[in-house]
């Protein structure tokens, strides 16, 4: 069928688009269905339904590449017994284009400084390859299609150059999206009764950088602007651009329509292991940051990142970070075992051997989910107002947020409805999330 089209729009062909990584990789999917969906095309939720295949994909762990290799393999088979095109979109497109095509030699590869691009690969019959870094700004947002939520992205790339991140390699260059452009679409959402907007990019506090402007700009244009019942959803901030940016952060999260919730990626805290890495902060200036936050928003969710087993993280550089998660308390904390990636500089360097990566990272999740739970209980038994925002995954109840952000689960009731605000006792909690039940109204 495909065929029939080349050189024509893409009225009345199937796309199907598949999505993995971060909230940025989900939003720059839905850019792609937008692009499409303007062409004329239809968006099936089947790979046997498509005549026009994407996988959107990431790349920022060694496990996660081996998934997706295994993933894109599965799908080029699919599309060659349907005759269907595969499109790679996405980091693992830009890292491991050879890899890729050991496995689906006939797949077009769509890297995301190319994102916008889509049409006029999807519509092509033959092989094409866009990966190549290049200087055009992004123009395109995704369309709102309904449900609560909306997801922005407002940037790409960003202005570190970790050891460890093959996101530098992938997206070289920060991008950061008009301004206007995300006010008028958040506006554009919130009007067709969007709740809740996600802001979301690789590093959210470096946009505008590249554009004379930055985040607390941009958030206080959205909130002057944009009137209405909504939250904004911060996405994850580099710590050492949000001591740059501090005071003008705390005054935009005093507002009501902002989630007090903080996703700020320490790595480690050990002085030693951060400056291996990179990273342009101290220990203590990232345990100032969330003391002052916490000092202004007593409730607010503080949740971090930490790699386990960096090149040059002796026993005592673990030993700090594991005794300091005491003393930081997180809400949330993704424990994430190092593994090498290409073409970054911790790659070459002497590495941690696999058993001690593997003991250590057993330590400290278990003291993780030993904080993360105390942090919770500190909600036992209070009366809160919580949205709710999903189904579970079993669908026999919903999840909502605190105006912290922090997940409530409360079992499912005629009462309740996605997008209802409802007054919710915390009678119960586990590390990861807190447990409701409905308040008569």
């Amino acid at each position: 069928m495909l065929a029939e089209f080349i050189g024509k729009n893409l009225r009345g062909l199937r796309v199907y688009i598949e999505s993995y990584g971060c909230w940025l990789n989900r939003a720059e999917s839905e850019v792609m269905k937008t692009l499409l969906l303007r062409s004329g095309a239809e968006v099936v939720d089947r790979v046997r339904e498509a005549d026009i295949i994407i996988v959107n994909t990431c790349a920022v762990r060694e496990d996660t590449e081996r998934r997706m290799i295994r993933r894109i393999a599965e799908l080029y088979k699919a599309s060659r017994i349907r005759g269907a095109k595969l499109i790679v979109a996405g980091c693992l497109a830009r890292v491991r284009p050879a890899k890729i095509a050991k496995v689906a030699p006939k797949a077009s590869l769509l890297g995301p400084d190319h994102l916008e691009k889509i049409q006029s690969i999807a519509i092509k019959k033959d092989r094409v390859v866009c990966l190549l870094e290049n200087e055009n700004q992004r123009t395109i947002l995704p369309q709102f299609f309904g449900s609560i939520r909306y997801v922005v992205p407002i940037e790409s790339g960003c202005v570190g150059n970790c050891a460890y991140c093959i996101g530098k390699v992938a997206r070289p260059r920060l991008k950061s999206y008009d301004p206007k452009l995300i006010v008028n679409h958040i506006a554009n959402a919130v009007a067709h009764g969007a709740k809740e907007i996600y802001l979301t990019g690789q590093d959210v506090a470096s946009y505008g950088l590249d554009r004379g402007t930055n985040i607390v700009e941009l958030l206080k244009d959205v909130l002057d602007y944009v009137e209405g019942d909504y939250i904004i959803r911060i996405g994850m901030m580099e710590p050492s651009l949000v001591l740059k940016f501090l005071d003008g952060l705390i005054e935009v999260y005093s507002d009501r329509r902002v989630y007090k919730y903080l996703h700020v990626p320490a790595q480690s805290f050990d002085d030693k292991v951060l400056e291996l890495m990179g990273r342009k902060y101290t220990y203590e200036e990232f345990k100032y940051l969330v003391n002052t936050f916490r000092s202004k928003f007593p409730e607010i969710t503080v949740a971090t990142d930490i790699i386990v087993g960096f090149p040059g993280e002796d026993e005592r550089s673990f030993l700090r970070t594991y005794e300091r998660l005491s003393e930081i308390l997180p809400d949330k904390v993704h424990v994430a075992r190092y593994t090498i990636r290409p073409f970054t500089k911790a790659a070459y360097q002497k590495q941690v051997p696999e058993p001690i990566k593997s003991r250590r990272t057993t330590m400290l999740v278990k003291k993780v989910f030993r904080v993360t739970l105390l942090r919770n209980m500190n909600f036992l038994d209070k009366i809160v107002n919580v949205l709710i925002t999903d189904e579970s995954f079993k669908g026999d109840s919903f999840v909502g947020r605190l105006c912290n952000y922090k997940p409530v689960v409360i079992p499912k009731s005629q009462e309740l409805s996605i997008g209802a605000n409802v007054k919710v006792k915390i009678v119960g909690c586990t590390p990861i999330d807190l447990r409701g039940t409905l308040l008569n109204a």
